[in-house]
């Protein structure tokens, strides 16, 4: 078993106070080079999984006054978009920091309907979960499921088991994030 290395844990408050620091640089800009490649593959993973139409990552700017998608999939146009944090139902799983899912979105009326407006689509169900790194709330994970336009079929929709997955995901997500920026803090490459 693996334990405490005196030499390394007697400045583990620093580390930790570093780790806080370095995460509050985070950019939406940057988050993607944090999260590379593994995180990619997780995030179409579970995307393919969940049978969403897309998947992204929103993160709040400096200010903590918009979420900023930094990474989607599949439409990459989206990269950028950003919304108030007091607007629809993804920025009220930011601020209450609880995880959401529900089907019919579109009957909501809290849903932003700006995100539908710009993609033509019609959002159906939504999953969306906090994102949290070095401890610390940072933005959510979200999955939709869409439609073409309001007399379109829904789609199957989401259920609490899809919800624990995007879960797990933004928790590995945290776990990787975290890893990548303590070897640059502690220069390790590995």
């Amino acid at each position: 078993m693996i334990t405490p290395e005196p030499t390394l844990a007697e400045h583990s408050d620093a580390i930790e106070r570093r780790l806080a620091a370095a995460v509050r640089e985070i950019t939406p800009e940057s988050f993607r080079s944090l999260i590379g490649d593994p995180g990619l593959s997780v995030l179409r993973s579970t995307k393919d999984c969940l049978e969403a139409d897309s998947m992204s990552i929103w993160l709040a700017d400096a200010e903590r006054e918009n979420l900023v998608v930094t990474h989607t999939e599949p439409e990459v146009e989206f990269i950028g978009w950003s919304q108030s944090v007091d607007e629809g139902l993804i920025s009220l799983a930011y601020v209450s920091e609880q995880s959401l899912c529900e089907n019919q979105v579109y009957l909501n009326a809290d849903h932003s309907k700006r995100v539908d407006e710009a993609l033509e689509q019609v959002t159906c169900a939504l999953v969306a979960t906090p994102l949290y790194i070095g401890g610390a709330l940072q933005g959510v994970v979200s999955c939709v499921q869409l439609k073409d336009g309001p007399d379109a079929p829904d789609p199957g929709g989401f259920t609490a088991r899809n919800m624990n997955r995007v879960r797990r995901l933004s928790t590995v997500l945290e776990r990787l994030v975290n890893y990548r920026l303590l070897c640059k803090l502690l220069g390790i490459e590995l």
